[in-house]
């Protein structure tokens, strides 16, 4: 049963499944030699690949204490790592560097973790904790390179590089891939009768409404302007027709305050799925001819292309 108390180490803050037994007694046992630490941190300063670097920490603490699995989590980067089999038994350290907090980290295995064995892995730490933090910089930096600084949504280069991914995982593990282009209806008469402030409010609540109506494992990109992008994997045209209705309906139904009055947009959708003679282009052009003909055919409303359509009828 795992204790309620949690124990201050350096910049480090742990609780244990067990008692916990107070640092400064566990500070004298550490029985850790000093190749070991050296080879850890030099180790750990090679790559910024905070995966790479929990792979690289539990293969080298091995010879200083038994970790069976090791799991890594920061809500802030979006990070949910674990490498190995979590057991039954655990101890979980919360990290911080200079008043930052890294995240939360855990130790398993299938029996407790003895004092000394603490004391082993809260010493090790302090060769993670700085290679751990210049990771989660550089990937809060990399995250905001593939990110649109107005609306959070992905921009064209993640569009780029995950729709590339996309359709590679959908044909090795053969499951469908839909792609859903979506264009805010009359945006300029937005920005002209409401203003670009405004305007921007709109785009950036239309990503949220995106976001809430689609399933984690999807995928939103700013395509440019009023244009948006999801990538809906493992997802048939049917299943995919029904998340962009429910996309559509949502944003119909909202309302934003202004200083000129209530504003309510609406958004038009084009639909297409994957075919196995499809590249990127292809899939994008698809999906855009499908965008246009919601447009010319009375806006406000999801067409699917044509041979997406035939693709239901041939299940």
């Amino acid at each position: 049963m795992r204790s309620p108390m949690a124990t201050q180490v350096s910049n480090m803050s742990a609780q244990h499944d067990e008692k916990l037994t107070p640092y400064s007694d566990l500070a004298a046992k550490p029985q850790i030699k000093s190749d070991i630490l050296v080879r850890l941190s030099t180790f750990l300063q090679t790559t910024l690949d905070y995966q790479k670097i929990l792979t690289l920490f539990k293969r080298e603490i091995a010879a200083a204490v038994l970790v069976d699995g090791i799991q890594f989590d920061n809500q802030d980067n979006g990070v949910n790592f674990s490498i190995g089999h979590l057991g039954t038994h655990s101890c979980s350290y919360q990290l911080n560097a200079q008043n930052c907090k890294l995240g939360d980290i855990s130790f398993y295995r299938s029996t407790r973790f003895r004092e000394h064995e603490l004391a082993n892995i809260e010493a090790l730490m302090g060769t993670l904790v700085y290679p751990l933090r210049n990771a989660m910089r550089y990937k809060s930096a990399l995250d905001q390179a593939f990110k649109d600084p107005l609306t959070g949504a992905g921009n064209r280069i993640a569009l780029n590089d995950g729709l590339k991914r996309e359709m590679e995982l959908a044909r090795r593990h053969s499951y469908e891939l839909s792609l859903l282009m979506l264009d805010l209806d009359h945006f300029k008469a937005i920005n002209d009768g409401f203003g670009h402030l405004v305007g921007d409010e709109v785009l950036k609540s239309v990503v949220e409404k995106i976001k809430e109506c689609i399933r984690q494992t999807d995928i939103c990109f700013r395509y440019g302007g009023e244009e948006f992008v999801v990538l809906l994997n493992n997802a048939n045209i049917a299943d995919a027709r029904l998340i962009s209705e429910r996309i559509r309906m949502s944003i119909e139904a909202y309302c934003l305050q202004t200083d000129n009055g209530p504003l309510q947009a609406t958004i038009s959708c084009g639909l297409a799925i994957l075919h196995p003679d499809d590249d990127a282009h292809s899939l994008m052009d698809k999906a855009d001819k499908a965008l246009y003909k919601a447009k010319n055919t009375g806006r406000n409303k999801v067409c699917v292309h044509e041979h997406s359509v035939q693709a239901i009828l041939c299940d």
